[in-house]
């Protein structure tokens, strides 16, 4: 808003081009005009609002990883977690009452042609947590080398822990020791798959989400 203190023309009132001007305390002011109103938000607009908002909350504390498992090569840093917050919002956010509810059992941290654990299961002991799965190397693009790669995570408090070079598939078994100091005992969730490397590139399974422990 701007203030004409003198003019040539006296009182001016009213509007020309973007402007209007009026009179306030004995003042000529003038202000642009506001722009044309915004239609109000469809149901539908306002559904998919909340579930972008509800699905980046999630996948932001995982953007270190997913640019790991999930980014292309040759593509910017964040496209591990666009890729990931897309697959989220379509895949692992769903309506219950037309609100936006996130499934945490329903997203995927990686996804391939490789094949995935089977027989997955993943249990407290102690301070730790022990992930169990049955060995299939061989069995369609498994091999024995293929790494073991988690990500245990505690939305709630948004802390993320991750493991990027675990056992060998052969192996079987992981254990995974948390670096916190308080372990948020049945609030995280454990999400595992296999990768191949060579060289700079890197081949993963589709992951699975071992539960909440």
């Amino acid at each position: 808003m701007g203030i004409i203190h003198s003019s040539m023309l006296g009182r001016i009132s009213g509007s020309m081009g973007n402007l209007v001007f009026y009179q306030l305390n004995g003042k000529t002011v003038v202000r642009q005009k506001p722009g044309p109103r915004k239609k109000p938000s469809t149901e539908r607009q306002l559904y998919q609002q909340k579930a972008f908002s509800i699905g980046q909350k999630f996948v932001t504390p995982l953007r270190h990883a997913l640019n790991f498992t999930m980014n292309n090569k040759g593509t910017s840093f964040e496209s591990g977690t666009t890729r990931t917050l897309s697959w989220v919002i379509k895949n692992a956010i769903l309506p219950e009452e037309k609100i936006p509810v996130l499934w945490p059992e329903r997203v995927k941290i990686s996804k391939g042609w490789l094949v995935g654990l089977e027989e997955g299961i993943a249990v407290r002991e102690g301070d730790s947590i022990r992930i169990s799965w049955r060995p299939n190397a061989w069995q369609g693009s498994g091999r024995d080398e293929d790494r073991l790669f988690v990500i245990a995570y505690a939305p709630g408090s948004k802390r993320v822990h991750t493991l990027y070079e675990g056992n060998y598939r052969k192996a079987g078994t992981q254990l995974l020791e948390l670096p916190w100091s308080e372990y948020e005992i049945g609030l995280v969730y454990i999400y595992a798959a296999f990768y191949s490397q060579e060289g700079f590139v890197r081949e993963f399974s589709d992951s699975i989400c071992l539960g909440k422990v």
